[in-house]
């Protein structure tokens, strides 16, 4: 049958009418998805649009801020020890004052604001107090109360002015010890308490969905240095979570081993996660600072004990041309000497589990934008690292 120019006409304007339809139907789709795209990113924590499911992670020590070692170092059996023990106490106590733990809290804030983690793993999150006047130097053993620092609390709450919500879903005590000092402002002996700790942070603005915890624990290592002329035990430890994200399930721990100066108990501590919060049939993320220089320079074996164990160095994974690189630690006491870069790599995101890939991981020194002292925002640089589930049978290692 013929078709006159009045009919070809018609099916044409509906063609081109049908094509418009879908044409602006696409466009409409297109711009909601962009419109959305951000709205689904701040929600989810950088959204795979392929389905992938990922963990973003940060380790970060936040520095006392002056070092321990000095009173540790002090002879209980000097004649002048009480003397030396205040004097010494009360120059630490000083020095942590002018590294301004507050200030320095924010340049760490600010990065974990910027990359919005779901977990943070936090060292030397430490609480400081004191008693004035103190009741040490005359035999006394009340303990001190009145707060001076808690890096924990202005850490959580520095990210919630910066609209990042995080709760501290688990902690760990270490170090707990009190000894007398000097007040310089008033002239009395006062106490000054340190309570070192250990924590988790969680992201509290996901929908359970995508990420809720459960089943938080903590505990201290048997192995430790022991002072027993001045009774004490210099306490580290872990603390973990487990974490349900994005429809996978996993345990988190956080730790803080001994330094370097007594490897074999470093080694020891290590062992005691291995067969202690790392035993499990999950997958395990386990991040913290190990104080073991990975290139084996500081004499310690433990890295080497944990990779043979079955994790994986999210570092090393993503850079094994830069084994050398991705340093972590190695700043001065004060903060004060821009001359002084990061020397070894101590702090490490390390995962196990047969369907765990690292996909990102970089080392990230808080450089504070000062030119007089914190130059930085702790003595070590933390480490961001992601790992992503692979398609695969759930509940395996």
């Amino acid at each position: 049958m013929k078709t006159n120019d009045t009919d070809k006409s018609l099916a044409s304007r509906v063609t081109r009418s049908s094509n418009a339809k879908t044409f602006y139907r696409m466009l409409h789709l297109l711009l909601v998805a962009a419109l959305l795209l951000p709205v689904l990113t701040a929600l989810g924590g950088a959204v795979d649009v392929r389905g992938k499911r990922h963990v973003d992670t940060m380790t970060v020590n936040l520095y006392l801020g002056s070092g321990t070692g000095r009173v540790l170092a002090l002879n209980p059996a000097d004649p002048g020890y009480l003397t030396n023990l205040v004097a010494t106490v009360t120059g630490s106590y000083y020095e942590i004052l002018a590294s301004q733990p507050p200030v320095r809290l924010q340049g760490v804030a600010d990065e974990i604001a910027t990359r919005m983690p779901d977990m943070v793993a936090v060292e030397e999150a430490s609480l400081i107090r004191t008693e004035s006047p103190g009741d040490l130097i005359i035999g006394g053993t009340n303990p001190a109360t009145h707060v001076v620092l808690d890096y924990l609390q202005i850490l959580v709450d520095a990210l919630a002015a910066r609209g990042a919500r995080y709760a501290v879903v688990s902690t760990a005590d270490e170090i707990d010890v009190e000894l007398p000092m000097f007040n310089l402002q008033t002239g009395a002996i006062d106490d000054v308490r340190l309570t070192d700790r250990d924590a988790i942070l969680v992201r509290t603005d996901l929908p359970s969905g995508q990420l809720r915890v459960g089943n938080p624990q903590h505990g201290n290592f048997k192995n430790v240095i022991e002072i027993p002329s001045i009774g004490l035990s210099v306490l580290r430890g872990w603390c973990s979570v487990d974490l349900f994200v994005r429809g996978e399930e996993l345990r988190c721990i956080c730790t803080h081993l001994e330094e370097e100066t007594v490897p074999q108990i470093q080694l020891l501590q290590a062992q005691e996660l291995l067969s202690g919060p790392a035993r499990i049939n999950l997958p395990v993320i386990l991040a913290g600072d190990f104080n073991a220089d990975t290139l084996r320079r500081n004499g310690t074996r433990t890295y080497d004990a944990l990779i043979a164990a079955g994790f994986t160095d999210a570092w090393a994974a993503l850079h094994p041309a830069d084994l050398a690189g991705g340093l972590t630690w190695g700043h001065d006491e004060s903060l004060a000497d821009p001359n002084t870069p990061p020397l070894w790599r101590i702090d490490l995101v390390l995962f196990r589990g047969t369907r765990l890939r690292a996909t990102q991981a970089e080392a990230i020194d808080i450089a504070l934008d000062r030119t007089q002292r914190p130059l930085w925002a702790s003595d070590h640089a933390c480490v961001a690292a992601q790992v992503q589930f692979q398609p695969g049978p759930k509940g395996l290692r």
